[in-house]
């Protein structure tokens, strides 16, 4: 072993205790807390984007070495090492064929040209931070895999070790802290470097750090020394001991503050640095040719916020005299100061100020409408707005009497509804306000979106509507309120609106034709107001209005109508004022067809069968039946009376039946028709006929005898009866067929109608008998058969009794 080797093997190895110096020359005291570099940035976007750990694997060829304590070196084999300097990284550039990485390395040239240091202290600190990061990163073998020369990876990863570790925050810190002293952000400078740990094994950085301590002393001095002036009336000097603080500090948040309080523009000036919000942000417009190129650094100033918080800095540069600030929060008051740059970046000359802007976007898509004493208003809020504030002004100026209530939500709109308003011109003001996180105060206000807007006279509602059927037929309507304009009776094509519904009246349906034109008043029909088109006549009827009219006749305007037969119409009061209309309550009138083709016959002492044409489609049909001064309804449904007919329980007495079509239903108001079907039928007179043994005349019997009795109801058939009739017929049968009616054979008797009405009356009960023997000489050859018949009179209406058939034959 050479004695060169050795020397440098000892110090190799002093190198990795801690305490001593780095590197065969010692010549790095620690490893670096920062880069140091402005647009350190920048360039590590350029490295990512070639797809580099660190920037010195860019520095040696496939395969080699690099050395970085002593300096940059490529180790390409044993004993060769090459220096990287500015030549060598221009000759890499001219050899490296991909575009990006011969950009970078071009960039690296001229950081090493300009400090020659500059680049070995980004490469110690890139790869500080990957060995801090990497799970093994205590371990050489772990440096050797980044390509460090085996030589340096073990001092190199003590070194990194000694070496504070920086978190997220401290790592963006160190990186930007040379960019804001090149932009003479002497404050945020300040803050960076307040979040590193201590400098003590990097002097670059000790002594940055002093020499910017030493600077924001003397920036703090100058805005202390601007208040004193300030606040004893000096503004011109306070504005001079600003604008050097700026000059010391350009991102001065005190000194900014002081001249824009020391600010006095003429009343409505804005100057030459104006505002105005705009879709996305604030817009800032001044004159290019008065300040030529001047470079300038616009902040933000918040009201609210702390006296000391770091400006608001507008991102971008100016172009053609305009700057839009993107970063001005929604729902606060900002205020722009624009300060013009030296080359080097520092504050030179006055400031432009900019008058205060709120950040207030307003509500948008306002729509208003007007009803029956109301105003409703809509819009959309814009987004991060608290609340949306609504002012109404009426006639005169006033506001309403009714507080506003709160606004209502609904998806992405808000609605209002004030009510209780006189008919007027209105004024309607929608705001939106604005409580940004945090603030203690009520927030900004944005503009004003404003819509007139004029509450109209409405008519008066129509409270109720009653109809009573008329005994000619037709319906007599009644109402109460609707007054001040005109009621007109329709019918809805559809479901009627609720009443009280706002309408307009070009949406109502037309009038009903059959019930007259708009209710407006006119002549006294009756004690009662008829409408227009109407006639008067006699009101009452068979049915009542509906509930609560039952017994006595309602009372207010009355309107005459006839409704077409044969369906329900479901009538509607509305209450029309020109071209408003409010929906008022329906009733139902039915006007069924008549029944026609009444006819009525017993059956039986005390059942009638009733006959008659089912009217239309109605569904029930009343038949009322008078007898003995009472009435009596049935009610038969269609299915039943095709199925089954109708017969009704009676009394022999005589009886009326009256037929006609049921509501179909129970709230509906039955309209008469033109003539009830009415029929009668006389009481129940019934002749009854026997034959009677004939009287015996020693071992043989006489002829037998005919016994007809008639039976009638009330006392009396009274004198029209028919007479009776018996008739024979022998055909020479064993079993031989009855006569077929009075000429079916020869009259063996004869009862004329007055003799039976005499035998009647004689007993005083409505009962008599009348007996005569049967002319055997008249039959024919036994046996015969005998049957009785009625003739003449009302033989249609009195009822035949008949004997057993067997009993009618003589053998």
């Amino acid at each position: 072993m050479t004695s060169h080797t050795l020397h440098g093997g000892r110090r190799a190895m002093a190198g990795t205790e801690f305490g001593h110096a780095i590197g065969l020359s010692r010549a790095l005291s620690g490893l670096p807390l920062a880069p140091l570099l402005g647009g350190y940035g920048e360039l590590l976007a350029a490295q990512q984007a070639v797809g580099l750990r660190h920037l010195g694997a860019l520095l040696v060829p496939p395969g080699g070495r690099l050395r970085v304590l002593d300096g940059i070196f490529a180790v390409t084999g044993p004993g060769r090492r090459r220096h990287v300097g500015t030549g060598v990284l221009r000759a890499l550039r001219r050899e490296q064929a991909e575009p990006a990485a011969a950009r970078l390395l071009e960039r690296l040239a001229g950081i090493q040209e300009a400090d020659p240091a500059a680049l070995r202290r980004i490469l110690l600190y890139q790869l500080t931070h990957l060995l801090h990061h990497h799970p093994q990163g205590h371990l050489p073998a772990t440096a050797t895999g980044f390509g460090i020369d085996p030589v340096e990876a073990a001092a190199l990863v003590h070194a990194a070790a000694r070496r504070a570790r920086l978190d997220d925050g401290q790592r963006a810190a160190a990186e930007a802290l040379r960019d804001d002293l090149l932009e003479h952000r002497i404050r945020s400078s300040a803050r960076r470097a307040a979040l590193l740990p201590p400098a003590d094994g990097d002097p670059p950085l000790a002594a940055l750090l002093a020499g910017l301590t030493a600077r924001t002393a003397a920036a703090d001095a100058e805005p202390a020394m601007a208040r004193r002036h300030e606040e004893q009336g000096d503004l011109e000097r306070a504005r001079v001991h600003d604008e050097e603080a700026l000059a010391l500090a350009g991102d001065c948040p005190r000194a900014v503050r002081g001249l824009v309080r020391g600010h006095r523009p003429d009343p409505g000036d804005p100057g030459p640095l104006e505002s105005a919000r705009v879709p996305g942000g604030v817009e800032l417009r001044w004159p290019v040719g008065e300040f030529g190129d001047t470079r300038w650094r616009v902040v933000r100033l918040t009201r609210g916020e702390p006296a000391g918080a770091p400006l608001g800095e507008v991102a971008g540069r100016p172009a053609g005299g305009v700057l839009v600030d993107r970063g001005a929060g929604t729902g606060v008051e900002v205020r722009h100061v624009a300060l013009p740059l030296r080359a080097d970046g520092a504050v030179d000359g006055p400031a432009l100020i900019g008058a205060p802007l709120s950040v207030a976007p307003a509500v948008t898509e306002l729509r208003v409408g007007d009803g029956d004493g109301w105003i409703e208003a809509s819009w959309t809020p814009p987004a991060g707005a608290a609340r949306c504030e609504v002012t109404l002004t009426g006639p005169g100026g006033r506001a309403p009497a009714p507080p506003l209530p709160p606004a209502a939500r609904a998806g992405l709109r808000e609605t209002v509804r004030a009510r209780g308003l006189t008919p007027g011109r209105y004024e309607l003001a929608v705001r939106a306000r604005y409580a940004p996180t945090g603030r203690t105060d009520r927030g900004v206000l944005s503009a004003a979106v404003t819509a007139a807007v004029t509450v109209h006279v409405w008519p008066a509602p129509v409270r109720t509507l009653t109809a009573t059927a008329r005994a000619a037929g037709g319906v007599d309507f009644h109402r109460t309120g609707g007054d001040g304009g005109r009621v007109r009776l329709v019918e809805w094509p559809g479901e009627a609106p609720a009443e009280g519904t706002e309408l307009t009246a070009a949406e109502l349906p037309p009038p009903l034709d059959w019930a007259g034109r708009d209710w407006t008043g006119g002549a006294t029909v009756g004690g009662n107001t008829a409408g227009p088109g109407t006639a008067g006549g006699d009101t009452a009827g068979r049915d009542s209005s509906g509930p609560g009219t039952a017994g006595r006749r309602p009372s207010g305007p009355v309107s005459i109508g006839a409704p077409p037969p044969g369906s329900p119409t479901t009538v509607a009061a509305v209450a029309v004022l020109g071209e408003r209309a409010l929906a008022g309550p329906c009733v139902l009138v039915e006007a069924p067809l008549p029944v026609t083709g009444l006819a009525l016959r017993r059956t039986a002492p005390d059942l009638v069968q009733v006959t008659f044409d089912w009217p239309g489609a109605a569904g029930t049909v009343t038949a009322t039946v008078t007898q003995d001064g009472r009435r009596t309804d049935f009610a038969v449904a269609r299915s039943v009376f095709l199925r089954e007919g109708l017969q009704l329980p009676v009394t022999p007495a005589a009886l009326s039946v009256e037929a006609h079509a049921a509501p179909r239903s129970a709230r509906s108001v039955l309209a008469a028709p033109a003539a009830d079907a009415r029929a009668e039928l006389p009481a129940d007179v019934a002749i009854a006929y026997e034959l009677v043994p004939g009287p015996r005349r020693g071992l043989r019997r006489g002829p037998p005898v005919l016994r007809v009795t008639v039976r009638a109801p009330g006392g009396g058939p009274g004198p029209d009866l028919p007479g009776f009739l018996l008739v024979a017929r022998g055909d020479g049968g064993r079993n031989p067929r009855r006569p077929g009616g009075p000429a079916g054979g020869p009259a063996v008797c004869r009862v004329t109608g007055a003799e039976l009405a005499a035998a009647a009356a004689a007993t005083g009960t409505g009962t008599g008998t009348v007996e005569r023997p049967i002319d055997t000489t008249a039959a024919p050859g036994r046996p015969y058969a005998l049957r009785g018949f009625l003739l003449g009179g009302a033989a249609a209406s009195v009822r035949l009794e008949e004997p057993p058939l067997l009993s009618l034959v003589v053998r």
